[in-house]
């Protein structure tokens, strides 16, 4: 706001130290913006007043920091300032401060008031005075011509005195040094940089950090120097110190949101502390929902994901990504109506053909599996078929559909369809395998199993159902059995596969090792729930019944 005066009121040796001290740090606060020389400063007018209530630059001092941090109200900065002109009606910067601090406040005609008696007490030494009182005028929405003069006359009277404002051109002088120093520090860092030599850029960079004011940008040299050593704790560090001596500065939040997504991304909760940080400057800024939304979703939290999504659409209502992300999260609650609806809408606003093929499948998705109205879902997939060469996944749904409604010859057309645009695909060999096998083409359904192992050696699920393809419909146990065990062996959890197991060996009278099989199934299926237990202990039950 204003730069600090030189004339420091002399008392006791404590006082004047507080005080020097305090001056000090309000000093480097002006030009480093550090939020740490801020608080050091307020702590020492603070204990400044404590020794000497009666030093009236104190107050008003005191006044101006607590009011930019948001400590105290316009119309407590506008009491701490009146008390200093009690104390001292003839401090010149006392009046200056309260005439601001009212025309904050909306009283323009009393802060006029106090601007000119500031510069009545220091006629030659009012530039910053007449400044701010130029500028309260000018504001002055009323629109009169003589507050305009006057406030054009102040405008250029105050310029012309600046020269003789010694505080106005120390700190002038100072801000010129630290540039000067900051340009030196820049400079010789990268030369180092330059010759290889991180170790010495990285402590050049932080003899800076205590001689230079834009802290930041060298925290954030010295990040970049970690990152190329691999040391990302140490740069973690330096872009979170970066945050603080900055002030949250809106720059800093993002290279430090981007390097967080980078190198921690399992950081949610400091990712949505930065995005927050960011909402804050700017309320209405809707992209920031919106990876607030997908962070939320990340921590497994949908409704706080929802809930940042309808933010993200209030401020931009149009938008087909927020309206299929706020779908999504709808979805996660099982909210499928409302969904729909948004689907919809997405599909309508957004015009990239490849994207809107991937919504109309997860439309499509909840009418085959939640609605159970397949004509609706093969009707959009036959749609999304028109708006993309990608049509893998979509023939993969078709044919799911098809197999539900119990249409054999249209499932197996689409697996078919499906694995000529993806052959790599082992999923659908297996689903196309298992269509062979419900309709006893037995060979087909044991090829396209063997394809689905081939391409996923670890493919549980493929080696339970071709056993069991050998054990029903082949009746060859002792060729089902290797791959029961191959599946549990992949997947120890995989209750189905010992089941299976058992029924092997128990055709093949192997009862010990039948039993075996049903009691393991059984005590892995009271955690997963995978059968019924009845089914299973029925089985090993009557096993040894005479």
């Amino acid at each position: 706001m204003i730069e600090i005066e030189e004339n420091l009121i002399q008392d006791n040796n404590t006082c004047v130290d507080t005080l020097s001290l305090a001056v000090e740090a309000h000093q480097k606060y002006l030009i480093r913006a550090c939020k740490e020389d801020l608080q050091t400063a307020i702590n020492y007018y603070v204990e400044t007043i404590r020794v000497k209530p009666h030093i009236s630059t104190t107050y008003y001092r005191l006044a101006s920091l607590m009011y930019e941090t948001g400590q105290i109200t316009v119309q407590g900065a506008v009491d701490q300032c009146r008390q200093a002109v009690i104390m001292d009606p003839d401090n010149a910067d006392a009046h200056m401060y309260l005439g601001y601090f009212l025309a904050l406040n909306g009283d323009k005609n009393c802060a006029k008031d106090e601007f000119e008696k500031a510069i009545k007490l220091k006629p030659f030494s009012s530039a910053r005075a007449r400044i701010i009182m130029a500028m309260t005028l000018l504001e002055d929405k009323t629109k009169c011509i003589k507050n305009l003069f006057k406030g054009l006359y102040c405008l250029f009277s105050g310029s012309a005195l600046f020269l003789t404002d010694k505080g106005g051109i120390k700190m002038v002088l100072k801000n010129i040094a630290d540039d000067l120093s900051y340009y030196k520090y820049k400079l010789k860092g990268c030369i180092y940089e330059n010759l290889k030599n991180d170790k010495k850029a990285y402590e050049t960079y932080c003899d800076a950090l205590d001689e230079t004011k834009n802290q930041p940008v060298f925290y954030e040299k010295m990040a970049k120097i970690a990152i190329r050593k691999n040391n990302l704790v140490v740069a973690h560090q330096c872009y979170q110190n970066a945050l603080i001596v900055s002030n949250n500065n809106v720059e800093q939040v993002i290279n430090s949101i981007e390097f967080v997504e980078k190198n921690f991304s399992q950081n949610y909760d400091e990712l949505i502390d930065y995005y927050n940080i960011l909402l804050k400057a700017n309320p209405e800024f809707s992209r920031c929902y919106y990876e607030l939304g997908h962070l939320y979703f990340r921590k497994n939290e949908p409704l706080n994901a929802l809930n940042a999504f309808k933010f993200a659409l209030k401020y931009d209502e149009n938008n087909a990504f927020y309206q299929n992300s706020l779908a999504f999260a709808y979805v996660q609650l099982e909210q499928y109506d409302e969904a729909i609806e948004l689907y919809k809408k997405a599909l309508e606003n957004n015009s990239d053909s490849e994207w809107s093929a991937i919504v109309a499948q997860a439309l499509a998705a909840i009418y085959h599996q939640v609605k159970g109205n397949y004509e609706a879902a093969i009707s959009m997939l036959q749609n999304a078929l028109l708006l993309t060469k990608n049509r893998g996944q979509i023939y993969q749904a078709l044919a799911d559909i098809y197999y539900d409604k119990e249409n054999i010859e249209e499932a197996i057309k689409y697996y078919n369809l499906s694995l000529e645009d993806n052959p790599k695909d082992s999923k659908s060999y297996s689903r196309l395998a298992m269509v062979y096998w419900e309709c006893d083409r037995i060979e087909e359904a044991i090829s396209n199993y063997l394809k689905a192992i081939d391409l996923d050696p670890d493919y549980d699920i493929a080696y339970n159902n071709l056993g069991v393809v050998f054990l029903d419909g082949l009746c060859d146990a002792e060729r089902a059995i290797p791959y029961f065990e191959t599946a549990f062996d992949i997947n120890p959890n995989y209750v189905l596969a010992y089941f299976n197991c058992a029924r092997a060996y128990e055709s093949l009278n192997a009862k010990i090792d039948a039993a075996k099989m049903y009691q393991k199934a059984l005590n892995l299926n009271k955690n997963s729930l995978e059968m019924d237990n009845s089914i299973i202990e029925e089985k090993l039950f009557k096993l040894f019944d005479i």
